[in-house]
């Protein structure tokens, strides 16, 4: 199996061995066109996606460089079949043999249960491909970042509606260790330690959500500060 790593990293498998695409275009053009597989691309549509400021004979010979260097990565891996190629167009073909940590994240607003829902989220190491900065990279993060922070918001709450305490805990940590300071999260862990009967660690959390939120000069939302509020009346 061809096993691709995206979030959080670039990194590729083939039968549990590491391959090496060195270079930053060529590592930008693996990951574009495993992200559209299934698409046929135009070569001069990839050269100028990645060589945009470069005269067009210049960015296309960059293409085919950059193709060549993305095979001689593969070697003599029997990686061939999952590429379709003419002289117009380059196609990255999805198949059973391929595991992409990408495209598992986006299986996630599909899940209907907890269990199913971690499995997609458990993918997630980061955001997608950190240190590139093209356009197109730009968007397919900020998409991905949505689909990750929006179902981790529904994970915790289908997980406190079973009163899986302990797992809230942990999948409320993790969601916090990204450093992304969401809300959803902090509140979720004063409830789970409500639950468990830990009122002094309910005010740990508030005090650490009003810091992290204080380092980007915002405060809690109302919200927090009603559960906070809700949760000390109640202990």
């Amino acid at each position: 199996m061809l096993k691709i790593f995206l979030l959080g990293t670039f990194e590729i498998e083939y039968e549990r061995r590491n391959i090496q695409i060195l270079g930053r275009p060529a590592q930008s053009l693996f990951a574009f066109l495993v992200l559209n597989a299934g698409i046929f691309h135009r070569r001069e549509r990839l050269a100028a996606l990645l060589w945009a400021d470069s005269p067009d004979h210049t960015a296309r010979e960059n293409l085919r460089h950059t193709l060549w260097q993305i095979r001689k990565a593969f070697g003599d891996f029997p990686a061939a079949e999952y590429w379709q190629t003419d002289d117009l167009s380059i196609k990255f073909v999805g198949s059973a043999d391929v595991w992409l940590d990408a495209a598992i994240l986006k299986t996630a607003p599909a899940q209907k249960c907890a269990q199913e829902l971690i499995a997609a989220l458990s993918v997630y190491r980061g955001e997608l491909l950190p240190g590139f900065y093209e356009d197109w990279v730009s968007l397919e993060r900020e998409y991905l970042n949505y689909v990750f922070e929006h179902n981790m918001a529904r994970l915790l709450m289908m997980l406190q509606n079973e009163k899986r305490w302990l797992d809230v805990l942990e999948w409320g940590e993790r969601w916090i260790a990204f450093g992304q300071r969401p809300e959803p999260a902090y509140r979720a862990l004063m409830l789970a330690h409500k639950a468990e009967g830990e009122m002094s660690k309910v005010a740990e959390i508030y005090t650490r959500c009003q810091r992290d939120l204080g380092e980007i000069g915002m405060t809690p939302s109302g919200q927090t500060q009603e559960l906070f509020n809700v949760l000390k009346k109640t202990q």
